[in-house]
């Protein structure tokens, strides 16, 4: 049986029967026009309240404006679309690198009310190899040591020497003194103690310049001298505890060989210094006498040059040799240096003595040297940064921070 299907129009303009094909003129009007007045809509459209949940018949004989006007994407549109979509990521990234430099300056400027403290205990912050006038990222890590020593309640801060580049400073009046040191950093948490040992690039210029008293009248925080100690307690000033922390300071660039060879390419300012061997032999005497003095929970010897290392210098097999031997035998926990301008920290496995590397003050990626699990590397990294410890009676918090403020490492060395 054939059924036929005839296709009726539903709807009706006025509820009479057209016949198939049969049109109104102003239905055939097309919605869209490319200029002109807009049409009004028909009849049909405005018989009823208009909800936007109600279904409109679909009008019979309605053709679509032809494709002449409609808007066709050319290859210079494409071009032009291309282009405003990477102008606008370029301002999307530009708004967020201010965004966050706003916020480093913010966290600087806050008052400690502001932050959340960590003030347990004896805090202070370690940088090396800086003073390049606030160049090679040197401004960025004085921002991030000022928001750190915020939040950690600093008593003082270690400088590990070359800490005036290239060639040291040329007088008590050297404005690199400024350039480098007070104009740089500017932190209130910086404006504290700064100890410092002298590098073998500070021993280029006039190296009595950085220990007189009339550098210090420039800036007081300064305190440079080629060997010297500080004795703390580990613990905050509202506590009661027993034991102190002794840091011994030592001026390690007399040990290095190459530096006294008439053949040097560099001049080294040797005033002050007794003759070479008296000097060594005196400074590791003095340094043995102390730390067997010492009743410290916990010993720390500060220097310039490495003994372990596996950054672009490696180890210094002068003090690898001398100083050491003094080192383990006096048990000594920790010896922080500079240097080589990386962090790092190794414990070998035949030696009691953790070393620390804090040489990214400024520039740095010299590369590093190939080493095996003998060499005891534990951190190493080939960049700019510093270091925070945080000191209590039973360990101490080691915390390598990058020029972004991140904690990169950290470790706890626990004394029972």
């Amino acid at each position: 049986m054939n059924t036929t299907v005839r296709n009726e129009p539903l709807f009706r303009k006025s509820g009479s029967l057209k016949e198939e094909g049969e049109m109104d003129a102003e239905e055939i009007k097309p919605f869209f026009r490319p200029s002109g007045p807009s049409p009004s809509l028909p009849a049909s459209y405005s018989s009823a309240p208009f909800s936007p949940f109600s279904i409109r018949p679909q009008q019979q004989g309605r053709k679509h404006p032809p494709h002449s006007a409609w808007w066709k994407p050319t290859r210079r549109d494409a071009i032009v679309l291309l282009l405003g979509a990477l102008v606008g990521w370029i301002l999307l990234k530009l708004i967020f690198s201010s965004m966050s430099f706003l916020r480093s300056q913010r966290q600087q400027q806050q008052t400690p009310e502001q932050l959340v403290p960590e003030r347990h205990g004896l805090n202070f912050l370690v940088v090396g190899d800086w003073g390049r006038r606030g160049l090679y990222n040197q401004s960025q890590v004085a921002i991030q040591m000022g928001r750190i020593g915020w939040q950690l309640g600093i008593e003082f801060v270690i400088s590990t020497g070359d800490n005036f580049y290239d060639t040291g400073l040329n007088g008590t009046d050297d404005p690199k003194f400024a350039a480098s040191f007070t104009n740089v950093f500017t932190a209130p948490s910086l404006q504290t103690k700064w100890y410092a040992v002298l590098g073998n690039h500070d021993y280029m210029g006039n190296v009595l310049s950085q220990m007189s008293s009339e550098l210090v009248k420039r800036d007081l925080r300064w305190h440079c001298r080629r060997e010297f100690e500080v004795h703390h307690s580990p613990c905050s000033k509202n506590e009661l505890c027993k034991g102190s922390v002794d840091l011994f300071f030592i001026d390690t660039t007399p040990f290095v060989d190459e530096y006294w060879d008439s053949n040097s390419k560099h001049v080294f300012d040797w005033r002050g210094l007794a003759p070479r061997e008296n000097q060594l032999k005196s400074q590791l005497q003095g340094l043995a006498e102390k730390l067997d003095k010492s009743n410290a929970i916990w010993k720390i010897v500060i220097g310039h040059h490495t003994v372990r290392s596996v950054g672009h210098h490696g180890d210094t097999p002068e003090l690898v040799n001398q100083l050491l031997p003094v080192l383990e035998k006096y048990r000594v926990d920790v010896y922080i240096n500079g240097h080589d301008h990386n962090l790092q920290h190794i414990k070998r496995s035949n030696s009691s003595v953790h070393f620390f590397t804090s040489g990214g003050g400024s520039k740095a990626f010299k590369g590093l040297q190939d080493y095996g699990v003998e060499a005891g590397v534990k951190f190493v990294f080939d960049g700019q940064g510093f270091l925070a410890v945080s000191i209590v009676p039973d360990f101490i918090l080691f915390r390598f921070y990058d020029v972004f403020g991140e904690v990169m490492y950290s470790y706890q060395l626990h004394k029972w």
